[in-house]
């Protein structure tokens, strides 16, 4: 069986930006899949996707299934779009996010999704223009973040938001700087979880959750995007990763809004879900991740979460892999009874 990694290099925009650095990053993840793969017996293929031949190379690929990797964001993300595109076109079995719901990358799709299925989310506002009536239903603080980036960008001291006036000055901003528009939602200043949800043969399954544990600090508990990839910033990865500890109630509480909001927005395969406890009994979705990225690091949510159930790293990327060949069969099948 031969099996392609499909990963997307950094543009050359944004090696001219101070943020590479998370462009970079799923190189290095997609080496990782790889490895993994050929630990279960198969010919794992990395296949690089350069922002210049982006249907050429998809055109290109020849394999039995394809987990893709494409994580172009911010101006780039409509790099990402026309890659789906094509992949779609390819008709070779994908992991990970369809066309339509990889859409969802952007913060801001992903959140009118999560208030139309009625799944629990901070309140939040988009601003275009920075000129915008501020909602007058915020209760501050506030976290202003970008709509179409990951990793944190955007995020630094100041998008940590008191009041209307920070607010507006903050908005304004991240505009100008990043020229795309941006969202504030309401702070939850509780426990902090990465929730992965896997799809196996009998449906999505949730994974024991992931908690990130802050250091003590006089400061909010939330990284920027220096404290998580700057190693010269004093704050460095001033969290941890660790297994949540969860009462049976709050476990039934997780495991249903995650299982809820896998099947609501259309996922399939394997999601990452970010969420924050308000109270001990109220679980908020900030993001649901369509396609988050791979990584074998012991410090990293889905790889804790997935050795928690006794599954290697490799065991993790071969469920995915069954899940997408499982669909493959199906529509198959289908195709040969109509």
């Amino acid at each position: 069986m031969i099996i392609a990694i499909l990963y997307s290099l950094p543009t050359k925009r944004v090696l001219q930006t101070p943020f590479s650095i998370a462009e970079e990053d799923t190189v290095f993840s997609a080496r990782k899949v790889a490895s993994a793969l050929e630990k279960k017996g198969v010919t794992a293929v990395l296949v690089e996707v350069p922002e210049d031949r982006i249907r050429e190379t998809i055109r290109e690929i020849h394999a039995d299934c394809i987990i893709n990797l494409i994580d172009w964001t911010g101006e780039d993300f409509p790099l990402s779009l026309f890659a789906m595109e094509e992949l779609t076109k390819r008709g070779i079995p994908f992991a990970g996010a369809t066309q339509e719901n990889f859409t969802l990358v952007d913060k801001v799709t992903m959140k009118k999704a999560l208030d139309a299925f009625h799944i629990p989310t901070p309140r939040w506002q988009v601003f275009s223009t920075g000129k915008e009536r501020i909602s007058a239903l915020f209760t501050y603080p506030v976290i202003v973040k970008l709509a179409q980036e990951h990793c944190s960008v955007g995020i630094e001291k100041t998008s940590f938001v008191k009041n209307k006036n920070e607010l507006v000055r903050v908005v304004r901003d991240r505009i100008t700087r990043f020229s795309q528009d941006v969202y504030a939602e309401e702070f939850i200043d509780g426990r902090e979880f990465q929730i992965t949800v896997l799809e196996k043969e009998d449906g999505p399954f949730m994974l024991p959750p992931a908690e990130i544990v802050y250091k003590p600090t006089n400061t909010p508990e939330f990284l920027t995007f220096s404290e998580r990839w700057n190693i010269d910033d004093p704050e460095y990865q001033r969290s941890d990763t660790a297994l949540a500890n969860l009462s049976k109630k709050q476990l039934t509480l997780f495991n249903h809004i995650s299982i809820k909001t896998f099947k609501s927005l259309g996922f399939r395969d394997f999601t990452r879900i970010d969420a924050r406890l308000k109270s001990e009994n109220e679980l908020m979705i900030l993001e649901a991740n369509p396609n988050p990225g791979l990584d074998d690091d012991e410090l990293y949510s889905m790889t804790i979460s997935a050795k928690a159930v006794g599954l290697s790293f490799s065991d993790f990327i071969w469920e995915i892999v069954a899940s997408c060949l499982r669909r493959s069969m199906r529509k198959e099948e289908t195709v040969l009874m109509s």
